[in-house]
């Protein structure tokens, strides 16, 4: 009886936060241009609602830009994203609530990939075009990724993140 109980809330938790998951797939094929959540609070006794973030697609359901908002209604962080042909991300750039008035932004990343479409590599700058650190994704022969080096502006090795794999 124990197991049963557990058994359904997973599968209701489960189908709960699957239906809040959208596809570039579901988003292209319904021809959504743009996304906008509100959030609902109890404060006081009273509900309040405001506007939490607003999301602009593409033809493809590839996220274009992204707006978060504070509680009052300004912007807590704003982002933007280009694509190559292959449809990867290639640019995605951060502003925040007060460089969004000068368009100035706060932080750039560019990605880089090989011919297979794998990403290989991320540079990330500041407002000013000064590199603040950069990455190296390396795959092993399976294709899968093996190691992601991340480096500071003067190439010191921040970090190394290995990846391992389990097989059926």
């Amino acid at each position: 009886m124990k197991i049963k109980s557990i058994s359904l809330i997973l599968v209701m938790f489960l189908l709960y936060f699957s239906s809040f998951s959208q596809s570039k797939k579901d988003l292209k094929l319904n021809k959504v241009q743009t996304e906008t959540s509100y959030i609902t609070q109890k404060e006081n006794g009273k509900e309040v609602t405001f506007k939490d973030s607003y999301t602009v697609y593409d033809k493809e359901g590839r996220t274009i830009e992204e707006t978060e908002y504070y509680k009052d209604g300004t912007i807590k962080q704003k982002k933007t994203n280009k694509y190559d042909s292959q449809k990867n991300k290639i640019e995605e750039t951060s502003f925040d609530a007060k460089d969004e008035a000068k368009g100035e932004s706060y932080s750039k990343t560019t990605f880089f990939y090989n011919k297979n479409n794998e990403k290989i590599g991320e540079i990330e700058y500041d407002a000013k075009g000064k590199i603040l650190k950069q990455s190296l994704i390396k795959y092993g022969n399976k294709g899968l990724k093996s190691e992601k080096l991340t480096y500071n502006a003067d190439k010191v090795l921040l970090s190394t993140k290995k990846f391992v794999y389990t097989y059926r």
